[in-house]
């Protein structure tokens, strides 16, 4: 049940993900791996959540990304876990 969850989740998250690599004119080596990566961090989170993140990265609110990597969007799902602590209940 648990895998179908993260495959699930990482079929919602490739359009977010693709979205940002086409912001950034910059790609994943291997976008699957950073997927999995991420279900694997951040499984107690919303997707919508994660999502949200990764928008808001992708535009720039984290700072200015010279790589595109999983720990760059980590980066991003942490600051963004941060600023809406409260909010989210964490």
């Amino acid at each position: 049940m648990k895998q179908l969850e993260t495959q699930a989740r990482g079929y919602n998250l490739k359009p977010s993900l693709a979205i940002a690599m086409e912001r950034l004119d910059m790609e994943f080596k291997n976008i699957d791996n950073t997927i999995n990566d991420i279900c694997t961090e951040f499984g107690y989170i919303k997707l919508s959540n994660i999502k949200d993140a990764i928008r808001k990265g992708g535009l720039g609110q984290y700072g200015r990304s010279y790589r595109l990597s999983t720990q760059e969007v980590c980066y991003w799902i942490r600051e963004y876990l941060k600023e809406n602590k409260n909010k989210l209940g964490i």
